[in-house]
């Protein structure tokens, strides 16, 4: 009986995932996010495949996807040179292969695009024939837009052997019609409702580099003819917003910042990024796995509701979703064969939360649907966008229920709280959706409610101490304390005389500080430092590198403490300290230093007190400033680490007793031989991981064939 009851059951479980078959009991790929640090986080998966819409029977190429207002969905077929027409369903409505126009009967030929309006205009990229053909709803024509050679040769505008061949098509503000045209580098075609030319606009600049510059003016003609053009690269795909804005995407570039761009109908990228990472796709690509390594190669592009977009990466065959600021809201997708993945992704449109990819390499089209977790993401922007700031931040806690990672989410109920000038909760929020920039903006101002509601109590407390101050100093107690410390500081006993010594010399530093010449110089003949003293600053700027790695204010501190490795960063300090007197004292040996490896450690470690006397305190006090402050925290982390470099340039003068322009290629010479004992080191290691690994590898030979 149990038998048969486990039979049935799994019977069941069969049929209800063949039943549910189109959206299969599983997504085959798996969603992520990424985190303030770039690392990726596991994430629920915001769409699953609803259907999938098998086209081979009608179409060989499929190039382009357009869904219409009223739910149609029209396909360009270059393969058999034909728009289809279909439902949501799949179910085929219409064939458009031909239309009769002034000159009778035309074919179209290999179109790559097409698009229909609120109206229901019909624009058909005929490219093959290098036009645009305009259909009414009824499928009656209405114009063809093309350029023949004298009208180009007259416009004076073009490229020589320049062929109209549109890509993508879309109708702007005023009627107007915006263009991408394979082979075109000038921009965006921008032409009136009647269908004349007006001319480009947006169009992607690529700016040389100061080396290439360099090189181009040295060239010679015909070395300059033999380099590349500085060409701009051309746009992919574009989709125009209900208030007339432009999105467009760059499907390869140099410049990873520009592969999304957002036009005004003027042609100025107006496109926000001010969300953790450039809206670019994968930020972190994967190396040597070809095909799909490299950046995302982003072939389409849709804008959706409340400025939030959706790109298509052509290359890992994924969906990347932003909102308005260019914060990633989601990902999914992938390659391969399986249903919800795809082959040749090649194009891109939504239909109310519906998301629709025409597959090139399958010629199918997958209609995905939201899940839960992208509804609740879509609702929580939209109730934001509607100015219902409470309601969004219960939506943004529910999605929290979801994915307790979502960063985002954590900084839309702070928001909420930054509204309600509640600054404590909305600084405890951003804090942990990891937004510094608003963080600070909620600290500016419960800094200033700390003050206004506290600066009486601040003055008095002020004025008390003051008063207080002065009443014992009259009462002679601070003279009477210190001579009481004095007297135990004197006792004449060994430990006290090896602690006053120690203390006299670490304080020296300050001696060294601001009388560089003069201390160093004593340094060495006076004796007033020591090993013992220079190891205790050492350790002291161990300490500070650990203090200002834990201890930095949230607005500045940007380590992920998960991962900080502390004692790598406490080597790294003190092997690179080491390194510098090694090769300093190696090099000097052979230049007739007058120094010795003692009084390299000794002034060494007596330069770096600039890093103890000014990181420990401006790490503290960063703990109380906000982004606008920033300025002075790297200011002094920056003087720091410039007086440190000045101390050892006068302490290798005064120390080798070298002039100034020997200590400056000395400097250069011993920089540079620190690298090369890195590398030998880094070669040596490698090769004796490698002499492990074949040892290794030897064994287990031998154990297991022999």
């Amino acid at each position: 009986m149990n038998k048969r009851v486990l039979l049935v059951f799994f019977l069941l479980v069969l049929a209800f995932c063949v039943w549910g078959g189109e959206s299969g009991c599983a997504s085959p790929y798996r969603s992520y996010n990424y985190d303030f640090w770039g690392e990726v986080t596991a994430a629920p998966e915001p769409y699953i495949l609803d259907k999938v819409i098998d086209l081979n029977a009608y179409v060989t190429d499929l190039r382009d996807l357009y869904v219409a207002h009223d739910g149609t969905i029209w396909v360009a077929d270059t393969g058999k040179n034909k728009i289809l027409v279909l439902n949501l369903d799949g179910e085929v409505l219409d064939i458009i292969e031909s239309f009769v126009s002034d000159k009778g009967v035309e074919k179209i030929s290999s179109p790559e695009t097409v698009y229909v309006s609120q109206e229901g205009i019909i624009y058909i990229g005929d490219t093959g024939n290098q036009r645009i053909v305009v259909l009414d709803k009824d499928k009656t024509w209405i114009r063809t837009i093309m350029f023949d050679p004298q009208q180009i040769k007259e416009m004076g505008v073009f490229v020589e052997g320049f062929r109209f061949r549109p890509r993508s098509i879309a109708e702007g503000v005023g009627k107007k019609l915006y263009v991408i045209s394979a082979g075109i580098y000038d921009g965006i075609m921008e032409f009136t409702s009647d269908g004349d030319f007006l001319g480009f606009i947006g169009a992607p600049q690529v700016t040389p580099t100061l080396t290439e510059i360099f090189w181009y003016k040295l060239a010679t003609e015909e070395q300059r003819a033999r380099r590349r053009l500085f060409i701009p690269v051309e746009f992919s795909k574009l989709d125009i917003d209900d208030i007339g804005f432009i999105y467009t995407t760059v499907a390869s570039t140099e410049e990873e910042t520009d592969v999304i761009k957002r036009l005004s109908p003027a042609g100025t990228d107006s496109l926000t990024r001010s969300g953790k990472f450039v809206p670019i796709g994968d930020i972190d690509p994967p190396l040597n796995l070809d095909p799909y390594s490299g950046p995302s190669t982003l072939v389409d592009i849709v804008a959706r509701d409340n400025g939030i977009y959706s790109v298509l990466d052509s290359k890992r065959g994924r969906v990347f979703t932003y909102d308005s600021s260019g914060n990633l809201l989601y990902v999914f997708g992938g390659p391969g064969s399986h249903q919800g993945m795809f082959n040749r992704p090649y194009s891109l449109d939504v239909y109310g939360d519906l998301i629709l990819v025409g597959d090139r390499g399958k010629n199918t089209i997958s209609v995905f649907q939201p899940t839960e977790y992208a509804q609740a993401i879509h609702k929580a922007i939209d109730l934001y966008e509607s100015g219902m700031f409470e309601a969004s931040a219960e939506m943004w806690r529910y999605v929290l229920t979801l994915d307790a990672n979502y960063e985002m989410a954590y900084v839309g109920i702070g928001w909420n709280y930054f509204l309600q000038e509640d600054f404590v909760s909305a600084m405890n929020y951003f804090r942990l959706g990891e937004d510094r920039d608003n963080y600070s903006k909620a600290y500016t101002y419960y800094r200033q409610e700390l003050l206004k509601a506290n600066l009486n109590k601040i003055l008095t407390v002020l004025v008390i101490v003051v008063l207080i101050f002065s009443l014992l100093n009259r009462m002679k107690v601070f003279a009477k304390a210190k001579a009481q410390v004095s007297a135990v500081l004197d006792a004449d006993n060994r430990i006290m005389r090896v602690l006053r010594q120690r203390g006299r010399e670490v304080f020296y530093a300050w001696h060294v500080l601001f009388h560089p010449f003069d201390g160093f110089w004593d340094l060495k003949h006076e004796k007033r430092g020591s090993v013992t003293s220079a190891v205790i600053l050492l350790v002291l700027v161990l300490i500070s590198v650990v203090v200002n790695t834990f201890y930095t204010g949230f607005v500045f501190n940007t380590n992920d403490f998960r991962t900080v490795n502390l004692l790598r960063r406490m080597a790294t300090v003190f092997v690179t300290f080491m390194l510098w007197c090694t090769v300093n004292w190696g090099f000097t040996t052979l230049t007739d230093g007058k120094g010795n490896f003692r009084d390299i450690f000794i002034y060494s470690a007596y330069a770096l007190s600039p890093i103890v006397l000014i990181m420990i305190p401006i790490t503290f006090i960063s703990n109380y400033m906000v982004s606008g402050e920033g300025y002075f925290y790297y200011l002094f982390m920056a003087v720091a680490v410039i007086w440190s470099g000045c101390l050892l340039f006068i302490g290798t003068i005064m120390i080798h007793d070298y002039t100034v322009s020997k200590a400056v290629l000395t400097i250069i010479i011993i920089i540079a031989g620190i690298q090369l004992v890195a590398f030998v080191w880094l070669l040596f290691f490698m090769i004796i991981d490698r002499l492990i690994l074949f040892v290794v590898d030897l064994y287990n030979e031998i154990v297991y064939r022999v």
